[in-house]
């Protein structure tokens, strides 16, 4: 049975931010798993060179981009079916608070149209989600194991400064 590992972690919210004091469950990434790691354990399980996995790997990696692009949803597929689905998601609103703000951007308007919500108000990213079945098959097969919080081990964000990520993990004050 695989070990995940997670930790306990303490909010206080500051002065100006909502939601009462709680503590809650946290996982702790061990690794970052990359394409070569992954290349290596396909080749020892199919026979398969290293090398050719990682050039598929990264040839999926392109066509996902280009199929989000075209507006399509990517589901990668096990035995069982749907293990990731990997789609285009957007965010962007227009409030009538907004709107009373500024109502020179608006034209002098008092309530929000769907015409002041414009393409440039809108932020894109890809989102993805897991399988029932094959989250449920990790749920069961696992022990989970709790360890001390140590603030040398932040969560593991491959390549956040890719995503558009423009945030912490968790907003307020966080206590081992």
């Amino acid at each position: 049975m695989a070990k995940v590992k997670y930790r306990i972690r303490e909010f206080k919210p500051s002065a100006n931010q909502t939601g009462g004091h709680s503590v809650y469950a946290e996982a702790v990434i061990d690794n970052v798993i990359t394409n070569k790691e992954l290349s290596k354990k396909v080749e020892a399980r199919t026979g398969m060179r290293a090398y050719e996995v990682q050039t598929a790997l990264a040839a999926v990696a392109e066509i996902i981009l280009e199929e989000a692009a075209e507006n399509n949803r990517i589901q990668l597929e096990a035995e069982g079916g749907a293990l990731v689905s990997i789609y285009p998601q957007c965010t962007g609103s227009v409030s009538d608070k907004d709107v009373l703000a500024d109502p020179e951007k608006y034209g002098g308007a008092t309530v929000a149209t769907a015409e002041m919500l414009t393409a440039d108000k809108i932020q894109w990213a890809l989102g993805a989600s897991i399988g029932r079945k094959f989250s449920k098959q990790f749920a069961l097969n696992k022990q989970a194991q709790r360890v001390d919080y140590d603030e040398s081990q932040q969560p593991a964000v491959p390549d956040s400064t890719d995503t558009g990520d423009q945030g912490g993990d968790t907003p307020g004050e966080l206590n081992p």
